[in-house]
């Protein structure tokens, strides 16, 4: 069964999904007031700002899911998108770079293949 959070994310996501991007800012708000930890609704926020164009409020949005959860490659990934869409490519390698520190720290290696 899934939790109130899990649903009302859920919800907003599928205005995400039928483009009704406003209503979607909104209900992200109203879930990060009630949740201020759940890291996927800075995720979401995050990229329904990056797709109404309004870039300044999609990093904003991603830089206070790091601060949540440094260490989430994801972040880092979603920060150089859009760095690099507003143009500051210094930034956004930046960025990128940090994204693939994460991801090689996290994989697992099969001794066996050693």
């Amino acid at each position: 069964m899934m939790s109130n959070v899990q649903i009302e994310f859920e919800a907003a996501v599928d205005l995400f999904g039928q483009g009704k991007f406003q209503e979607a800012v909104v209900a992200l708000g109203v879930l990060i007031e009630k949740n201020p930890g759940f890291c996927d609704a800075y995720e979401s926020l995050g990229m329904v700002y990056y797709k109404m164009g309004r870039l300044d409020e999609a990093i904003e949005w991603t830089e206070k899911w790091v601060a949540l959860k440094p260490d989430e490659a994801m972040a880092h990934t979603n920060l150089s998108v859009f760095y690099m869409k507003k143009g500051d490519k210094q930034r956004a390698e930046e960025e990128k770079a940090k994204a693939v520190i994460l991801n090689f720290s996290n994989l697992k290696i099969d001794s066996s293949f050693l």
